[in-house]
């Protein structure tokens, strides 16, 4: 299907789940082997991310092209690739379960199987130094922009947090937005900025944290994708990375 693409189905389905919780219907059933098996992004993406890669290297498309369907390869090595990284995926979020890691444990799979195709499947540059210099000289307007963009997400995210309880509604509704960036590429992901907005605010119960953490999301999301991510062969997800990261810091100190 394509790793944005069942993203997308992760984020519909958490909402459905939400609506559902909220109506009081029993959703155990979906919670546990829909939305937490089936489409776990630790899982589900994972396995994206290690077939396009490992189709990148026999067929047209790129490595970091996640957001393509590999059907039209029509490659039992590439669905197998995939497959095998579902499993690594899961087996590494397991193993943090296990261990009770203080982050989230999700994030820190799809990290992790990122690095690891990096290491072993990139045919391309590892850190891109053109991005580097391009952040050197932005403007100050767009930094400004930046930081409004992430200021306004991260408190609508708060005020949904405090009316209503759901810490992580916001993270279902932004993965569901992305199925505008399939129409348009400039389309931007914000399910980093509201899961980390979401867990500072269920941590603290203060606003101001929560509009920092998300701020803080946003930055590292948007400085990792161009340094390491955009035109380097294969794809670390900015995302995960400032979730893992983040939530780590959330989840330790407070």
């Amino acid at each position: 299907m394509g790793g944005t693409q069942t993203f997308i189905c992760t984020g519909f389905i958490g909402i459905v789940v939400a609506i559902l919780q909220a109506c009081g219907a029993d959703t155990s059933f979906i919670d546990t082997y829909i939305l937490n098996g089936l489409f776990l992004p630790c899982i589900i993406f994972n396995g994206a991310v290690l077939a396009t890669a490992y189709a990148a290297k026999h067929y047209d498309i790129y490595g970091y092209e996640t957001g393509r369907s590999l059907a039209f390869t029509q490659d039992y090595k590439v669905l197998l690739a995939g497959g095998c990284a579902g499993v690594l995926g899961y087996l590494i979020y397991a193993f943090a379960v296990y261990f009770d890691f203080p982050m989230d444990q999700r994030a820190l799979s799809v990290v992790l199987v990122g690095i690891i195709v990096r290491l072993f499947l990139n045919q391309q540059q590892n850190i891109n130094h053109q991005s580097i210099r391009f952040l050197k000289q932005c403007s100050i307007s767009y930094w400004l922009y930046q930081l409004l963009f992430a200021i306004a997400i991260s408190l609508c995210m708060g005020i949904v947090a405090k009316e209503t309880g759901l810490y992580t509604i916001g993270f279902s509704v932004s993965a569901f937005s992305l199925i505008f960036a399939l129409m348009d590429s400039a389309f931007p992901a914000t399910h980093h900025i509201t899961l980390v907005a979401g867990y500072a605010f269920m941590q603290t119960q203060s606003l101001w944290i929560c509009v920092l953490f998300g701020l803080l999301a946003h930055l590292i999301g948007h400085i990792f994708s161009y340094v390491f991510n955009l035109e380097c062969g294969t794809h670390i997800d900015p995302p995960a990375v400032a979730i893992g990261s983040l939530s780590l810091v959330l989840f330790t100190l407070f």
